[in-house]
């Protein structure tokens, strides 16, 4: 009879200063999604953002201090998971998108955000990289970017009091009901993140908070 031994895992030992950071995106991810509960839509984007640049900076601590690891990169999906798939769908759910064919769609972009988030796992290592360990483009959609566009959709939406605007609903013959016509590039964004063939070299390092920075700048103008 095969005797097993029982072999320690000391996971705080484990944890580096890049898997912190991480946690904190993870972190951010969870307080998004509480503060949707309370129709606080642009805490929610903020959160979501800082979760954003958490993810960002983990991968370059963990290249500058040479701390990448396997445990990094599975808490690094796992975070991404909270705070730019299920905490963006929370947050149309919470906007009252809620009829059969809203919630299918939202469980379809649930459903392609784990299935990019595990390609990403076992697939990363094959795009290719700069000198630098940095990939050259990114293969379809990332979740951080599609969470971004659904929250800055939203939140632009609330601070200009046009939320109303997007409870607009179209119906479907038969059984299927009515759906919010708001939820329909949510499946744009669902199959951008699965895609093969999409490819975006773009680098939102800098990009995303100067755009954050605008869109926000004009909002406070037109209000």
């Amino acid at each position: 009879m095969a005797v097993t031994n029982e072999v320690g895992f000391d996971m705080l030992r484990r944890l580096r200063v890049a898997d912190y950071v991480t946690l904190s995106n993870a972190l951010c991810g969870v307080l998004a999604i509480f503060t949707c509960t309370h129709q606080s839509f642009i805490a929610a984007h903020v959160l979501i953002f800082l979760g954003y640049e958490f993810d960002r900076f983990d991968g370059m601590i963990a290249r500058w201090r040479n701390e990448t690891s396997e445990m990094g990169k599975q808490l690094d999906s796992f975070s991404d998971l909270i705070s730019f798939v299920l905490a963006p769908a929370f947050m149309l759910y919470s906007l009252g998108f809620r009829t059969p064919v809203d919630q299918g769609i939202l469980a379809f972009f649930v459903l392609c955000g784990v299935a990019r988030l595990a390609r990403f796992n076992i697939a990363s290592h094959l795009t290719p990289k700069d000198a630098h360990g940095k990939s050259l483009y990114h293969e379809g959609l990332p979740t951080a970017y599609a969470a971004l566009l659904m929250s800055t959709a939203v939140a632009v939406a609330q601070w200009l009091s046009w939320t109303d605007d997007l409870a607009s609903k179209v119906s479907f013959p038969g059984t299927w009901g009515e759906a919010h016509t708001a939820t329909f590039p949510v499946v744009v964004l669902g199959a951008g993140m699965v895609s093969k063939r999409f490819k975006l070299k773009l680098d939102g390092g800098l990009s995303i908070p100067a755009s954050t920075v605008v869109i926000f700048g004009a909002c406070w103008l037109a209000s």
